[in-house]
């Protein structure tokens, strides 16, 4: 086995883990592995990370249930996606336990189009999961360089700023004295009857002032600077540029003050906003780099603007000016979301300088968490194929809907379809063709759909749609127009016209009172009770649906 290898489980004889490894021919990096007891099924599930799982529930030696109820005690991440073979086409009875398994079931004859297309989709479910374990990894190392960064960052600040104070306490100790000595060298030197020795002594202790004055003038430059030299902003290139800083603040000498601080330290244009809604239309038009608000603002507090800044999920970072007086409100802005806050009177150019720069530094790292973030929700969240939600979150959302229509009354339906005759089409055009297909029906189901709606891929050729405060006879209504728009339209390949038809199975949640409940959704089974019930009862009617003939919607 290579390091890139994975594994599937199959608990099966012979003949049906024949028809798999047939079916996985050209996946070179699969490894099946097989088990015909509970016992050796259970070693292996819980020593390895699996691929997905095959269960023959034909085999005397094996307990389905119990096998469910292993897989259960894993950790829910790490849940291996089951395919069930059955002797019959009816609906295993382990689907009680979904979710959270991901299970899907073949029957006998085992159709090697039909079963290598679920395993496929198998396949890709678990090259997510990979997907999602690097991005985690990723964003590990990323905070690691965060904290790494970050504790090197103050200990280098600490260490300039130590630098700077005891620079700063020589030149003030040192400055008074110098002054004296340079006043008495001078007027020792104008006196007319002072000995030639003693004046060549006099000229090189006032030679020696002038060179201490010039070390002092240099230090206090340097203290001036503070740590802004190492101040940069980037384009998306990682490229130097000039920055962009916006100072919300009527206080127009505050302003000045503020330019000043950073005329020769930092490359930047400085914009003032006199009030809030000039500051959100800056914003809006230049994207600025950093934000400073005033928390006293000619429109308001300076904590409304933060507030629509961080509903409009402004980037940029922003540091928040307030004075002795209103220290309580710096703390509420960084809890509104600022990233830190300054009291002007105890704020020197250093400290403008050096917060800058350590804004700069920390909003930098945390777009790139950010970024990893979303790298890791798009993949867990959607199919790579269709670019729909996947089964996971469509189990995620049937159940918080399935929550509101308890506590609060209200009607929830939901839509399992299947292309019809889809294995065919795989077997005469090719897979390539089967992707377009299910690409094509993707996109029509979706541009059909009210935004509140949730469409996902169920399963291989599966689509689910979650209808919130949706009844049975609206969301037959849906289903019709789907039926027709997908039957009416053909999809070219090449040079093939192929017309497809789609079969629905529907299954509503609904708390009307007596007498008031429509006879379309009337069903001879119990009324589903959970999320879990209602694709039960969904995935019998589709069934029904494709048992006689396709083509049609089953309630």
């Amino acid at each position: 086995m290579t390091a890139t290898s994975h594994t599937a489980l199959l608990i099966a004889p012979s003949d049906t883990a024949a028809a798999v490894k047939t079916a996985l021919a050209e996946t070179p990096e699969l490894v099946t592995i097989q088990a015909e007891t509970n016992g050796d099924a259970m070693k292996h599930i819980f020593s390895r990370s699996l691929a997905f799982i095959v269960m023959d529930l034909s085999l005397p030696e094996i307990d389905p249930h119990a096998l469910a109820d292993s897989l259960l005690r894993l950790d829910h991440t790490k849940l291996p996606p089951v395919l069930l073979v059955t002797d019959t086409p009816g609906l295993p009875d382990l689907y009680d336990k979904a979710p959270p398994l991901l299970l899907d079931h073949i029957a006998k004859p085992i159709e090697p189009v039909l079963i290598r297309a679920r395993l496929l989709l198998f396949m890709a479910l678990f090259r997510h999961r990979i997907a999602v374990d690097q991005s985690i990894q990723e964003l590990e190392k990323v905070y690691a360089r965060f904290m790494d960064q970050h504790q090197s960052s103050l200990s280098e600040t600490t260490l300039k700023k130590n630098i700077l104070a005891l620079s700063a306490a020589f030149t003030n100790q040192v400055q008074p004295f110098l002054s004296k000595i340079q006043a008495s060298t001078y007027f020792l030197q104008q006196a007319p009857d002072m000995p030639l020795r003693l004046r060549q002594g006099v000229t090189q202790i006032r030679t020696a002032g002038d060179h201490i004055a010039r070390v002092i003038r240099q230090l206090r430059r340097s203290q001036d600077r503070g740590l802004g030299s190492q101040v940069s902003f980037q384009d998306k290139n990682g490229q130097a540029r000039p920055g962009r800083i916006l100072f919300a603040t009527h206080f127009t000498d505050e302003f000045m003050i503020f330019k000043h601080y950073l005329a020769g330290r930092i490359q930047a244009d400085l914009i003032q906003a006199d009030t809030g809604d000039q500051a959100l239309e800056y914003v809006a038009s230049h994207r600025p780099d950093i934000i400073f608000i005033n928390h006293l603002l000619t429109n308001g507090s300076g904590l409304h603007l933060l507030e629509k800044l961080v509903r409009l999920r402004t980037r940029a970072p922003v540091i928040y000016i307030v004075d002795n007086r209103h220290t309580d409100a710096g703390a509420a802005a960084i809890a509104t979301g600022a990233y830190t806050f300054l009291v002007k009177e105890q704020t020197s150019a250093m400290d403008v300088v050096d917060t800058i720069q350590k804004t700069v530094s920390q909003a930098r790292l945390t777009h790139k968490v950010q970024g990893a973030r979303d790298r890791i929700d798009l993949i867990s969240r959607r199919d790579q194929l269709t670019r729909l939600l996947n089964r996971n979150w469509f189990n995620q959302t049937l159940a918080l809907e399935m929550s509101k229509a308890r506590r609060y009354g209200l009607p929830l339906s939901i839509l399992l379809m299947q292309v019809d005759q889809f294995a065919s089409f795989n077997e005469r055009y090719g897979y390539k063709t089967g992707d377009i297909i299910l690409t094509a029906c993707a996109a029509r189901i979706q541009a059909m759909v009210r935004d509140l709606d949730v469409v996902c891929r169920f399963g291989a050729e599966k689509f689910g749609i979650v209808l919130p405060n949706t009844k049975t006879t609206r969301a037959r209504i849906l289903a019709e127009r789907i039926r027709q728009n997908i039957g009416e339209n053909s999809i070219s390949v090449g040079t093939h016209q192929l017309g497809l038809t789609i079969s629905t199975g529907m299954a509503c949640y609904a708390k009307e009172k007596a007498g008031t409940q429509d006879p379309a959704s009337a069903a001879a089974e119990p009324a589903p009770v959970s999320g879990p019930d209602l694709v039960h009862q969904a995935l019998k009617a589709l069934e029904t649906a494709v048992q006689q003939g396709g083509n049609q919607i089953q309630p």
